[in-house]
């Protein structure tokens, strides 16, 4: 059964590095959409959504994604050469960044998980690939609008789930929503995708060496979340588009 509907935004063109950034908490206001609108000639930032796409290799965002999650949005994925990474960011506590810290790893082909935080706001990194059953269909991208389109949201405004047009944002914000609340399933689903021991690995671990490496992966072992029926569907599409 097909999960994400490739309805528009969700796709990958496998040469060219890609960018999509949802604000969720609130809007960005005309000073902040020049900011981001001056990063390139080619994007077109709307009160919530901006894209960015580059074909050459050694071309990309000046200052890298993260200064835009850090000022102005809430997710963002983006796609380089089959390659993904996924970014939530909100604002959290001491306590808190402490727990998404035990889920930071570094994978099998570089996918894992990182965590920072500054002043207060936290970024989760998710490096990841996807399964091209959802990916590679045709889509429609999102229409863009004018700032006069923007009028029915004013600046500040906020609402507790956005919903976008493009599919993989919407699930995220989904994901984002879950994490804010201390449910970290769909960190632990990283986990389970790219953190495990193969059954190859674990069969080859026959001498002392081998043995001293399993215990100390087995020790970083992040917390596994409780089971809860609320919000099962969302990990369950998030944990499937994971190759």
């Amino acid at each position: 059964m097909k999960i994400i509907s490739v309805k528009k935004g969700f796709t990958s063109d496998h040469s060219s590095t890609s960018y999509e950034f949802l604000a969720v908490d609130k809007v960005l206001s005309k000073k902040d959409r020049q900011a981001v609108a001056s990063l390139s000639s080619r994007a077109n930032p709307t009160a919530r959504e901006v894209s960015f796409i580059y074909h050459a290799d050694g071309y990309d965002i000046p200052g890298g994604w993260e200064a835009l999650m850090e000022k102005y949005y809430d997710v963002m994925y983006s796609e380089s050469y089959d390659w993904w990474t996924f970014a939530i960011a909100f604002n959290s506590s001491k306590g808190q960044v402490a727990e998404l810290k035990k889920y930071e790893f570094d994978g099998e082909d570089d996918c894992g998980i990182n965590v920072h935080e500054q002043d207060g706001r936290t970024i989760i990194e998710i490096n990841c690939r996807l399964d091209s059953y959802y990916i590679d269909d045709p889509y429609d991208k999102y229409d863009d609008y004018d700032d006069d389109d923007d009028c029915e949201e004013d600046e500040g405004e906020t609402e507790s789930l956005f919903v976008a047009e493009n599919e993989l944002l919407n699930l995220l914000v989904k994901i984002r929503e879950q994490l804010m609340q201390g449910d970290y399933r769909a960190l632990y689903a990283v986990w389970e995708r790219y953190g495990y021991l193969t059954d190859e690995d674990e069969e080859n671990d026959d001498d002392d060496d081998d043995d001293d490496e399993k215990d100390e992966y087995e020790s970083i072992i992040p917390p596994k979340p409780p089971e809860r029926s609320q919000g099962k569907s969302i990990i369950e599409q998030f944990s499937n588009m994971l190759e």
